[in-house]
């Protein structure tokens, strides 16, 4: 709250075009731009809970010195900003490749048919080898219900998981945070520094899109040989419904606008399930009453 800097990233001043190095307890007005603070302020104002999350495209933090995308969201007493350089992608031109997807998708009332073509237009969209809509059962376990694969890959359609693949404590923190990219998993994790908060324990990331993740995890995509991933949640009545689980075989990048836009899909996409259980239920309940006219 009093915009000095209470933690780093140790790759800080690499990110930032090669800068000095940002020592913990600077005032952040000494490393960035005057009206890059401006928009910094004016967005952390709009964070109410600790799952929201501010977005910026574009913005220039150092005055002339290149673009970058960034992601504010509070944890406790901090805001954690998160930075990444700028692609010259515009958030306009993807946002526009929602529109004739949902087009597509509104009038299917079948979920198998549904999932399908969501899995086909996601994986033109991001443009990763494998993409599933995986969906969860009562008991935890889950399965492949739709899948868009390159035409050498094996079929994963159909396969089913048990609860262990993923565990609860990740399918919560799926429920609060929606995506999970990762975009290398032969890179080594950036330590933060220092690694504990003034009050003790780690610092909070749940909300983060760059932490990195388990190395058990890691472990389990080498072995099944996927070079990137890409999890986003499909959340139906404020459960979580299942994930479109994105695979690739080589490391993939993808830019901050191009995510955002994906997990923008996924939430619209989100809305069509409900409405096919909606349309299902009302449907069920106008054969009873006719029956019970009759």
């Amino acid at each position: 709250a009093d915009w000095m800097v209470a933690h780093r990233s140790a790759n800080t001043a690499q990110i930032l075009s090669g800068g000095k190095p940002v020592e913990i307890g600077e005032p952040l007005d000494r490393v960035f731009d005057s009206e890059a603070m401006k928009v910094l302020r004016r967005q952390t104002s709009l964070l109410v809970s600790d799952d929201d999350v501010e977005r910026l495209f574009a913005i220039d933090l150092l005055g002339g010195r290149g673009k970058f995308d960034c992601s504010l969201h509070a944890t406790g007493d901090l805001v954690v900003l998160e930075i990444e350089p700028s692609s010259h992608e515009g958030f306009d031109r993807q946002l526009r490749m929602i529109q004739p997807i949902m087009r597509q998708l509104e009038p299917v009332d079948d979920l198998e048919e549904l999932c399908g073509i969501a899995a086909d237009r996601l994986k033109d969209m991001l443009g990763f080898d494998r993409v599933m809509v995986y969906r969860f059962h009562p008991d935890g376990s889950g399965d492949v219900i739709a899948e868009a694969r390159e035409d050498h890959l094996e079929a994963f359609l159909g396969l089913r998981y048990p609860h262990t693949d993923i565990p609860k404590q990740a399918r919560a923190l799926y429920l609060r945070n929606r995506f999970r990219i990762i975009s290398d998993v032969e890179a080594e994790p950036v330590p933060i520094e220092p690694e504990q908060v003034m009050e003790g324990g780690e610092l909070d990331l749940s909300m983060s899109t760059l932490r990195a993740v388990s190395p058990i995890h890691i472990e389990y995509l080498r072995n099944m040989g996927v070079g990137a991933s890409l999890s986003i949640s499909i959340i139906v009545r404020g459960e979580l419904w299942g994930l479109f689980a994105c695979h690739h075989y080589s490391a993939k990048v993808l830019p901050y606008s191009l995510r955002t836009t994906a997990e923008l899909f996924s939430e619209l996409f989100s809305l069509m399930v409900e409405r096919v259980y909606g349309r299902a239920e009302a449907s069920f309940l106008a054969t009873g009453r006719e029956m019970h006219d009759k």
